[in-house]
């Protein structure tokens, strides 16, 4: 095609219409997913999404499911498989030194990573760094304390390397949740985290901070022993987990379901109207005079 026609075809208004489209559609594709990333996950494709963790994540994989289905108006297009083991923080599923999987790895994780291979997947890990200082009440002092915080930090990154390697796309870490007969060190685990989220490492991301609401609702979100999460912590962790994969592919954490504006069973056509006014008008904040 000559100069000529090529000038001619740019004026016509349904080209500057068609390459408007296409540019906001990579705008709004950047704007959803910052960065460069390649993956999204709010992207209506199936994924499968392995929580890893112990007995604290026994109860919110279910209630994230939950919310993911409503998220896609009662489908289901991300698959939560929890890939949980009692008393098994990092250091009890690999060598912390060697970055070696342990056997809970091999019998437990590794088998749910490989289990549908053509399905991207996502990584929610909730960990703790009990037992990589030595002795498990040992752990990371106080912010000065930098030795313990690379050392931390190194484990961190063996083991999100190491789900890497066997297949996870992206790899999000959270610390664990408030622990009171083990703080400060516990709390402290995030200095760990802060440290290897420094590193920029493709594909490894922050996961929640559930530490500080179970911290501020201590006791009343834990059960008999205080130690462990009742429903209502799992139910904070949930959240928490939801909002972050929100937030990683650029959406509000207050983002509506296809369930929540779908059309209720019996209701009018006005008042199904008039419910969605009132849901934008509540959720916009009002402007400041002047």
């Amino acid at each position: 095609m000559n100069e000529k026609n090529h000038a001619r075809n740019a004026s016509r208004p349904g080209t500057l219409l068609v390459l408007a489209a296409i540019f906001c559609g990579f705008a709004a594709a950047e704007q959803a997913n910052p960065g460069g990333r390649k993956l999204r996950i709010f992207d209506n494709k199936s994924k499968t999404v392995i929580v890893n963790g112990y007995s604290t994540s026994f109860g919110w994989p279910r209630l994230l499911q939950e919310k993911l289905d409503r998220m896609h108006g009662g489908k289901r297009v991300l698959t939560v498989k929890p890939a949980t083991k009692g008393g098994t923080p990092i250091a009890r599923w690999m060598d912390v030194e060697t970055g070696k999987p342990l056997k809970p790895w091999l019998d437990v994780l590794r088998p749910k990573l490989k289990e549908n291979e053509y399905d991207p997947v996502i990584v929610l890990a909730q960990q703790s760094l009990q037992w990589v200082f030595g002795q498990r009440t040992e752990g990371i002092r106080n912010a000065e304390d930098s030795e313990r915080i690379k050392q931390g930090a190194d484990a961190l990154e063996k083991y999100a390397r190491l789900l890497k390697k066997d297949g996870a796309e992206v790899v999000f870490i959270a610390m664990h949740i408030y622990k009171h007969p083990m703080e400060p060190e516990i709390g402290n685990e995030r200095l760990a985290l802060a440290e290897l989220l420094k590193r920029k490492i493709p594909g490894i991301e922050a996961g929640p901070d559930v530490w500080t609401p179970t911290k501020e609702q201590y006791p009343q979100v834990f059960a008999r022993d205080k130690v462990h999460p009742n429903e209502k912590g799992a139910e904070i962790m949930a959240q928490k987990w939801f909002e972050t994969l929100l937030k990683y592919d650029g959406l509000p954490a207050t983002a509506r379901t296809k369930a929540d504006i779908a059309r209720r069973p019996g209701e009018t056509a006005t008042a199904y109207q008039q419910r969605l006014r009132q849901d934008s008008s509540e959720r916009t904040p009002p402007r400041r005079p002047g």
